[in-house]
């Protein structure tokens, strides 16, 4: 059951909570425009990371994970990567129809789902093939 969860549904989820109810951030700052911390620099430089950042950063460990996972092949993985297209196709929606969904942030978290179900794809497929190949190459050698 949990290979089966596309991981970047979690943060699909945290985004439109935090977005869709106002409970973070107000009407002239959405929560993903709010300084989360301001680092100093060596160069004098201040570094202002934001909720938004943190949001990318997490979403950005979330599809290595799922990275990592889109290498193993089974009914699990194949169910994933399905779930990862509904979870593409449900930001785009979300990034086309529903206000506060239309910024760089969130454009940049859908092209994330995007990746997610592309290159699991992809390296599923090539998976098969070489296993595929493999299979075909042991049975004439015997």
């Amino acid at each position: 059951m949990y290979q089966m969860f596309p991981l970047l549904a979690i943060s699909l989820i945290v985004y439109a909570v935090l977005t869709l109810t106002g409970a973070v951030g107000d009407a002239t700052t959405p929560w993903y425009d709010m300084l989360f911390i301001e680092l100093p620099m060596v160069s004098g430089d201040r570094w202002q990371v934001s909720w938004g950042d943190l949001f990318l950063l997490s979403s950005m460990g979330l599809l290595f994970v799922e990275l990592l996972r889109s290498t193993k092949t089974g009914s699990e993985s194949i169910m994933n990567h399905a779930l990862s297209v509904v979870v593409f196709v449900v930001a785009l929606l979300l990034f086309i129809i529903v206000q506060g969904f239309g910024n760089s942030i969130f454009f940049l978290f859908m092209s994330m789902t995007f990746l997610d179900f592309m290159a699991g794809f992809i390296v599923t497929t090539v998976t098969a093939r070489r296993d595929l190949s493999v299979a075909e190459g042991g049975l004439g050698k015997g």
